[in-house]
């Protein structure tokens, strides 16, 4: 069993600490990265956050003894020891708060970004769309009805014909 020692806290809150500031490290990558458009290597640095994610949980279950023991009870070296354990952990609070809120920001800015994209893709099908149906429509014969024999014969219609400013 692990004893809930001052320092084993202590030992974890720096832990956390230094996870968090990791994370808010890479939170301000990460909105560099959506700015820039840079997608691939947005990836990797998603997959480097959740390594650091899991290891903030391995560390929260640790903690997990700590938030049911009398904190009044809990032996420390020094009072001293326990007011920089106090402060990390304050520190540790606003680090989350911080990282919490820029990961907001940066979901909102992701999803933005990807209504963007999929309204640039749908424009440019669109496109293509129209594209393909014009030149369909440009190579295929057009078709008459021959006076004489009643069969349809094959035509194609000119740019003067389809031109309603020309002379004749």
């Amino acid at each position: 069993m692990i004893e809930l020692t001052g320092e084993k806290l202590a030992d974890l809150i720096s832990k956390r600490h230094g996870c968090l500031v990791q994370l808010h490290r890479l939170g301000c990558k990460q909105t560099e990265l959506i700015h820039s458009g840079e997608m691939s290597t947005l990836m990797r640095l998603l997959s480097a956050k959740n390594q650091l994610i899991i290891a903030m949980q391995a560390i929260e279950r640790e903690l997990t003894p700590f938030h049911a023991q009398d904190a009044a009870t809990r032996p420390w070296h020094s009072p001293e020891a326990r007011h920089a354990c106090a402060q990390q952990a304050e520190a540790c609070r606003e680090l989350l708060e911080a990282v919490m809120q820029m990961e907001q920001e940066n979901e909102q800015k992701l999803t933005q970004r990807r209504d963007q994209i999929s309204q640039q893709l749908q424009s440019v099908q669109n496109s293509a769309t129209a594209r393909r149906a014009y030149e369909s429509h440009q190579s295929k014969p057009q078709f008459r009805h021959d006076l004489v024999g009643g069969e349809a014969t094959p035509y194609r219609i000119t740019s003067q014909q389809l031109d309603l400013h020309t002379q004749s």
